[in-house]
């Protein structure tokens, strides 16, 4: 695993995988946002609601431990043997 000299450089990293990530997104028209495509588990709506939905929870659980409450993970709403509820309700809210 990759280790980071401070957290600039960890920042910057971040920043860079984030604008490539989402660049891949720029050429997909608004009209293709939820079609399926063979190779890939997810239409590109439900990918980027699958990494908000993770990033929200990431968020969540570090304000949770900062503020001393208990952490539960995955959600407040589902357990690790409900992903597949989980992922679904990421469409819903975030698709």
């Amino acid at each position: 695993m990759r280790t980071y000299e401070n957290k600039d450089e960890l920042k910057n990293e971040i920043n860079k995988s984030f604008a490539k990530y989402i660049s891949e997104f720029d050429i997909i028209p608004e009209s293709l946002k939820d079609k399926r495509v063979e190779e890939v588990d997810r239409t590109p709506a439900e990918n980027l609601a699958y990494q908000v939905g993770w990033t929200t929870l990431v968020l969540k659980w570090e304000s949770d431990e900062r503020n001393g409450l208990h952490v539960k993970t995955p959600s407040d709403d589902f357990k690790w043997n409900q992903l597949g509820e989980l992922y679904q309700w990421f469409t819903d809210t975030y698709g």
